[in-house]
């Protein structure tokens, strides 16, 4: 057997010519060249995709206690803080007029008191007095001797929150309320009368002297009424004026008994009494009245609904003039805007040095005798309404 010859032909990589083997060099180096470093990225980038496909470790849930599914998570200790005294919620102390804020009191009102914007009041407890106000009522000024002794009621309060803002916030405690029983929220009117320390006297609708001019309301008392039917009545403007110092004949309108009215007549007899035994005062608008129970008369009345020049000259002509000091129940209605302004720089202007303000229930007494009437009658320095 012969042997064949060993064949004589180079190999592939010895028949390249020189340009072919550099340029499968270069291709190898670059393979492996981006082989390593894509093995050096996926090393350094390892870690943040296991952190982010790890779950985060859960907190130990306490035991719960109830039988609901739903499992809360306590609130840290450091976030959790006692409730500090302030922020309990306490009624606030009664406040006097004058420590109102000024903020809280609504804007001066230039319209007439027909046309007030009515404001929400904040809610007040009322009085949960009994039917006698002399628990509900002030302790008596003093009087000086040397000087004249002026009480006002502002008759009409009540009826505008506005008007009503105003007269606590500007005019000075002493200086008491007239309301109507007519008033839808009177509770509340009486309570934040009491609140700024004045004194109440709720209105007693009765039929004047004549009846075709004034209409009293449903629930007037007097002409054409049966005993009965002014008993019923009675009742009801009682049960209005639960926490009030006293009733009154008069109302915003002015004093519309005297010449014949019902409060003169002698079936009122019986009403006075009942007001007497209740423990409540008597009011009267006027010394013809004849007021024969425990109460006041007016000396002096100043119509509230007219401009301010007149509201000046009224107020000015009220003190006596030979300075002798004397003592005055003004009454002063309907409560408006205008008067509001001039009765409060009135009170805190000069001629306030001469007198000293004092709550009606100051003059009390028992019953107005024809003697007494007769100086009433004489020292009133201004026209009724």
């Amino acid at each position: 057997m012969q042997n064949r010859p060993a064949s004589s032909r180079a190999g592939l990589w010895q028949r390249l010519p020189v340009i072919g083997r550099l340029l499968i060099a270069f291709w190898a180096v670059l393979l492996a060249g981006g082989a390593g470093a894509a093995a050096f990225l996926f090393h350094q980038h390892k870690p943040v995709v296991l952190a982010k496909v790890t779950p985060p470790a859960r907190p130990e849930v306490p035991p719960a206690h109830s039988s609901s599914s739903i499992v809360s998570t306590p609130m840290p200790r450091e976030a959790i803080r006692p409730v500090s005294a302030p922020e309990t919620q306490t009624p606030a102390p009664p406040a006097t007029a004058e420590v109102i804020p000024s903020k809280a009191v609504p804007p001066t009102v230039t319209a007439p008191s027909t046309t007030v914007t009515q404001q929400a009041l904040p809610s007040v407890t009322p009085s949960t007095s009994t039917d006698s106000a002399a628990a509900v009522r002030p302790p008596l000024a003093a009087i000086p001797a040397d000087k004249t002794a002026i009480a006002i009621v502002l008759q009409g309060f009540g009826y505008s929150d506005a008007l009503t803002y105003d007269v606590l916030a500007r005019i000075p405690a002493p200086v008491a309320v007239g309301i109507s029983p007519y008033v839808s929220n009177i509770g509340d009117i009486i309570a934040r009368a009491h609140a700024s320390h004045r004194e109440v006297y709720v209105t007693l609708p009765m039929q004047s002297a004549h009846p075709e001019r004034v209409d009293e309301g449903p629930h007037a008392l007097g002409y054409g009424n049966s005993a009965a039917d002014d008993q019923r009545e009675l009742e009801w403007c009682l049960s209005r004026a639960t926490g009030a110092e006293g009733l009154t004949d008069a109302s915003e309108n002015g004093d519309d008994q005297p010449g014949g009215g019902y409060a003169t007549s002698p079936d009122f007899a019986p009403i006075a009494s009942v007001i007497s035994n209740k423990g409540l005062l008597y009011l009267a608008g006027s010394a013809q009245d004849g007021r024969h129970t425990r109460g006041m008369t007016a000396t002096a009345w100043i119509d509230g609904d007219t401009d301010a020049a007149t509201l000046d000259s009224r107020l000015a002509a009220l003190l006596p003039q030979k300075g002798k000091p004397t003592k005055i129940l003004l009454m002063v209605g309907p409560v408006t805007p205008v008067m509001i302004d001039r009765l409060a720089n009135w009170l805190k202007g000069p001629a306030a040095a001469s007198f000293v303000l004092v709550p009606p229930s100051s003059f009390v007494d028992s019953g107005i005798g024809n003697e007494q009437a007769a100086n009433l009658s004489s020292a009133s320095p201004v026209a009724p309404l």
